[in-house]
């Protein structure tokens, strides 16, 4: 038997890990919001990210394909205009709303997927997909939340982001570096971001600049963009979509914490409500099918060893 991790199960490690950063980012991108405009957040965000990666890693460099560039690209201008719905929605709505219905790519995912590749999610991932969603809903609605325009655009951000997790899935096996990927997917939302901030931006000067403010850059550029989509990436080519749209919503989990512990906002019984319910979530994406399989496996060598195999 094979005591070693399967290579789906270091990707979903990997996608947890993923979940934490971005979890994490909630709280940075409120303290740099302080002080820098969000349009020039984006422009920073995923230009720095592109010059890091490419500066960092320059024996990437020849791996840069045919397949590598269009799939980057492609899904860069996914990930730059999702970004830009999210930040013009945010300005007609709040960001509790605003991650509630971003988690709600956790069931766009599974049904887009089987409606461009005939792939049938599993009834786990269905399950699990409806305690995520009310999970969320626990840890950021509350009285008085209604929806609005900037709801809608919001909605448009999180149909995006599913199409983008499944083009990811799509195009991994067929580049040769995640590395350069993730790098051509920061420059074409790089572009994006540079019309919006030249449209609707405005540079912040050093005296306006806070400790906090940069340090929540800091945390967006190397950790929650360059680190968190090369992880994203990578891990993606032995995740399935549906999978990896369920972990990383887990990030709204991490994202309460870091909130809790770092911005001293409060963790009421709703909350914790809320949590167990995305707990259960991952219960039926992760150890229910874990658990199955254990026993298929045991129950094969059971009857290999009573055949003397």
């Amino acid at each position: 038997m094979n005591k070693g991790l399967s290579k789906e199960t270091k990707a979903e490690l990997l996608l947890f890990v993923l979940a934490m950063i971005w979890g994490g980012s909630f709280v940075a991108a409120k303290f740099s919001m302080t002080s820098f405009d969000p349009y020039w957040v984006m422009v920073l965000r995923y230009g720095l990210g592109t010059l890091l990666l490419w500066l960092c890693f320059p024996k990437e460099h020849r791996k840069l394909n045919k397949p590598t560039l269009a799939g980057g690209l492609e899904v860069g201008i996914l990930l730059g205009a999702g970004t830009a719905f999210q930040m013009v929605g945010l300005q007609y709505t709040t960001p509790a709303n605003q991650t509630f219905i971003i988690v709600s790519y956790v069931i766009t995912v599974p049904l887009l997927n089987f409606a461009i590749s005939k792939v049938k999610p599993g009834r786990h991932i269905l399950v699990a997909a409806v305690f995520t969603v009310i999970g969320v809903g626990f840890l950021t609605l509350g009285p008085g939340t209604g929806f609005n325009i900037g709801d809608v655009m919001t909605f448009i951000m999180a149909l995006l982001f599913a199409v983008q997790i499944i083009r990811i899935d799509y195009w991994m096996p067929k580049v040769t570096s995640s590395i350069m990927f993730t790098a051509v997917q920061f420059f074409a939302a790089t572009m994006i971001s540079l019309v919006l901030f030249f449209i609707n931006g405005r540079v912040m000067y050093a005296g306006e600049v806070t400790t906090a403010a940069i340090l929540g850059m800091v945390y967006i550029v190397v950790l929650n963009t360059a680190v968190g989509y090369v992880i994203q990436n990578y891990a993606q080519r032995d995740a399935s979509p549906d999978k990896s749209a369920l972990i990383i919503s887990s990030e709204s989990l991490f994202g309460t914490f870091a909130a809790y512990f770092f911005a001293g906002e409060d963790f009421p019984p709703k909350k914790i409500i809320g949590c167990i319910f995305i707990l259960i979530g991952q219960f039926f994406a992760q150890v229910l099918p874990a658990l199955k399989k254990m026993r298929k496996d045991r129950a094969m060598f059971d009857k290999n060893w009573e055949n003397g195999v």
